[in-house]
């Protein structure tokens, strides 16, 4: 087995130093250990260019990412087997879930145990006292509690399982590389950003390469799977001359299979925030600073939660908290977007960055359901929702709350809302975060297939 890396096999010291420490993953952002991809302008968020964070190192964006440990809800299974996705029903892909986790806590039968990746409940390990009273003030305000986020009742208020052992980060290159890494059937090459893949009639047989400032081959004699994450996958199979005619031609790549849904459907959920000021210094962290978080439905009629109100309890914004370093953040994200945009290649150079359209708040749905979770939030987090600890807010200010009604006032300029436009506002102008949905899944819509 070859497995290639697009990026070097180790980061200088002081990324390492960085990756290690659980509560450090914002660092890493823009940093060496990041491809940094940049989105298009958005017009749902009044033309800004998005950071688009990846991992670039054995491990990928396991080495980045804030460690929460969320399989999904049952229904965005379900949801893939009834629009052709043979096998990926949540009980033909939960033994496999099982393989992966090792949970501490005993939930219930759907846990996984001895697995390689380590789950520990956050609110077992001397959690941050700011998120026990989040979790709280949700109960107060009616949400229930959840033991387990990945059971089955994802909704509610509780604690986030993490992978974090030993007090440091347990990514997919400390579980499953390095010791798979141990065989002398694997091999590591690091550096090597595949180019395209090989064809010989309809089959895929190998992979070209860059490396060192030369294209290699390697040829397999069994399959080649493609695991670049949902940004590059999709730039791969494009490459490859895998994906809608126009688009290839364009770039005068021939066409091996007309495949017009390859890039198209990318969707990436987004995430907005709010900033509360506390009455004393919170305590430094020392697991992955967002310990609790809460789900809910907007919609009764909803399959499964499509909101999240994630609490960090260090300030998101950094102007903000260099300027007010006690206090925490409530971060309310839709989870669910309706927003659909596409990955499509800049060039038929295989080193350029890709093209990347999430098409954040791109449909009125999105915006509607994004400021009533901030609107949520609010209710929240008051100081009589945290009476020991939330003094008032910073973010969003007076600003926004003083603004009049009006139409058209957010979003592009097909979406017209008649709410408050100061959520609406607020929620356009703050980044979006949280990893994006792959565009090269074996939609029905798209015409591509994977057996299960």
């Amino acid at each position: 087995m070859l497995v290639l890396e697009a990026g070097p096999a180790d980061a200088s010291p002081d990324i390492e130093n960085r990756i290690e420490p659980p509560a450090a993953w914002p660092t890493l952002l823009g940093s060496e250990a990041d491809w940094d991809y940049r989105s298009v302008p958005q017009p749902g968020l009044a033309g800004r260019e998005t950071h688009e964070p990846r991992g670039k190192l054995p491990g990928g964006t396991s080495n980045l990412y804030v460690l929460m440990h969320i399989r999904g809800h049952m229904s965005d299974y379900d949801g893939w087997a009834e629009q052709g996705c043979t096998g990926w029903d949540y009980r033909s892909i939960l033994p496999y879930f099982q393989k992966l986790e090792d949970q501490e806590d005993d939930t219930g039968p759907w846990t996984g145990k001895d697995g390689p990746i380590p789950l520990l409940n956050a609110g077992l390990h001397d959690p941050n006292p700011t998120s026990a009273a989040f979790i709280a003030a949700c109960r107060e305000l009616g949400y229930p509690a959840t033991d387990d986020f990945n059971g089955p009742r994802m909704e509610g208020a509780g604690w986030h399982h993490v992978n974090i052992r030993d007090g440091k980060r347990w990514s997919a290159r400390e579980g499953y590389l390095l010791p798979a890494l141990a065989r002398p059937n694997v091999t590591l090459s690091t550096s090597a950003r595949a180019t395209r893949l090989l064809f010989e009639g309809s089959r895929c047989v190998g992979v070209e390469y860059s490396q060192n400032g030369a294209l290699q081959t390697a040829r397999a004699d069994r399959e080649v799977l493609v695991c670049a994450g949902a940004i590059e996958s999709p730039k791969l199979l494009l490459l490859s001359g895998i994906g809608d005619p126009n688009h290839l031609i364009e770039l005068y790549i021939p066409v091996v299979a007309e495949s017009p849904g390859v890039g198209e459907n990318f969707h990436n959920h987004i995430l907005t925030g709010l900033i509360q000021a506390t009455a004393r210094p919170v305590p430094p962290g020392h697991l992955n600073l967002s310990e609790a978080a809460l789900f809910y439905k907007s919609d009764p009629a909803q399959s499964g939660p499509d909101i999240q109100i994630a609490f960090v309890h260090v300030p998101f914004d950094i102007i903000v908290g260099q300027q007010n370093p006690n206090s925490v953040s409530i971060l309310p994200g839709v989870v669910r977007p309706t927003s659909r945009g596409w990955v499509r290649l800049a060039s038929n150079n295989p080193l350029d960055k890709p093209l990347v359209n999430p098409n954040y708040l791109g449909t009125e749905d999105d915006i509607r359901r994004l400021v009533d979770a901030v609107k949520r939030s609010r209710r929240s987090s008051p100081p009589a929702r945290f009476p020991e600890w939330v003094t008032g807010e910073l973010l969003p200010d007076q600003r926004w709350r003083a603004m009049p009604n009006c139409e058209n006032s957010c979003g592009n300029g097909r979406i017209r809302i008649t709410t408050r436009p100061a959520p609406a506002r607020w929620a356009r102008t703050r980044g979006p975060w949280w990893p994006p949905i792959c565009a090269c899944m074996a939609w029905t819509a798209c015409g591509w297939r994977t057996p299960a």
